[in-house]
């Protein structure tokens, strides 16, 4: 018997192991208990005398069935007319899930290269249509804690966690599954300090390009102050030419003066008669402006 047969023997045995003691579907990894399920695999890893390319063949057999459970997942989708696929899809989609509790516990006890399981995940992310994807990253988001350990933006398993993260954006439909996209986008928010290279504006950069254009011709200084300030908003470096600074701040006091009045305070409703001049990316149109405000507090 080869050893990729013997590798995927222990494997299988271990991913139903997982799923029979519901260890996939415990809010927190129970580490202890996937280690324990994995003892013949670490004891079959141990008794060679070529730990390193054995680690690569159970590293390759983990490869070829996280391939596995996702091609039967997206099979199960094309083949809706039979009778089994909602069964099969839930193996298969078990199987996903304790094949990532496998991996990540075999990486961070050292047995496994630090990065597999983000690796596998990477992999089977492009294979499976974005619900299923959604299904799967439920399951990150809920071993984040585990997943994150030794995490670095600038390395290791940090680096393939943001290559699988902005794949999925790219992939992501914003007009119907924009609420997934937040929750990837939270994830790696949540992973990385503030102060993370990757994630700090070094340059200065700023998106002038959409600017909100308020109605010039209204004559109501607060509706002029309070767009005035978006314009510095989107572009700081505005404040540092002429009187620039003494506008914005002026502009500022005349808003928040006018927020902590409308906090107490009960604004009368205003018939909305369209101009005809709604912008409907910042909506600053002035018939909408005292309800907008209103609507904040």
């Amino acid at each position: 018997m080869s050893t990729e047969t013997v590798l995927r023997r222990l494997v299988d045995q271990a991913v139903e192991a997982a799923i029979h003691e519901g260890i996939t579907h415990s809010d927190e990894l129970d580490a202890e208990a996937v280690i324990r399920i994995t003892s013949a695999l670490r004891a079959e890893l141990a008794e060679t005398k070529e730990p390193e390319r054995r680690q690569r063949d159970l590293e390759y057999v983990l490869h070829t069935f996280g391939v596995d459970m996702a091609l039967r997942l997206s099979q199960g989708i094309a083949i809706a007319s039979d009778s089994n696929n909602d069964s099969d899809q839930a193996t298969a989609l078990a199987g996903i899930l304790a094949l990532i509790d496998i991996s990540a516990v075999l990486s961070d006890s050292g047995v496994l290269d630090a990065s597999l399981a983000f690796t596998l995940l990477e992999e089977i992310m492009d294979m499976v249509d974005m619900v299923r994807a959604g299904d799967i990253f439920g399951h990150i988001e809920r071993r984040a804690s585990f997943l994150r350990r030794g995490v670095s933006a600038t390395g290791g398993k940090g680096v393939v966690m943001l290559r699988m993260c902005n794949g999925l954006l790219r992939r992501i439909p914003q007009s119907t599954m924009s609420e997934f996209a937040g929750r990837v986008q939270i994830f790696v928010a949540n992973t990385f300090t503030l102060s993370e290279r990757s994630g700090v504006n070094l340059r200065g950069d700023t998106d002038t390009m959409h600017v909100a254009k308020a109605d010039d011709a209204i004559d109501d200084p607060l509706y002029k102050s309070f767009w005035l300030l978006q314009r510095y908003f989107a572009d700081p470096k505005m404040l540092q030419t002429g009187d620039a600074t003494k506008a914005f701040v002026d502009a500022a006091t005349v808003t928040v003066d006018e927020f902590r009045r409308t906090i107490n305070s009960r604004v009368p409703p205003i018939s909305l008669d369209p101009t005809g001049k709604e912008n409907l990316r910042h909506l600053t149109a002035p018939a909408l402006f005292r309800m907008q405000l209103a609507d904040t507090m």
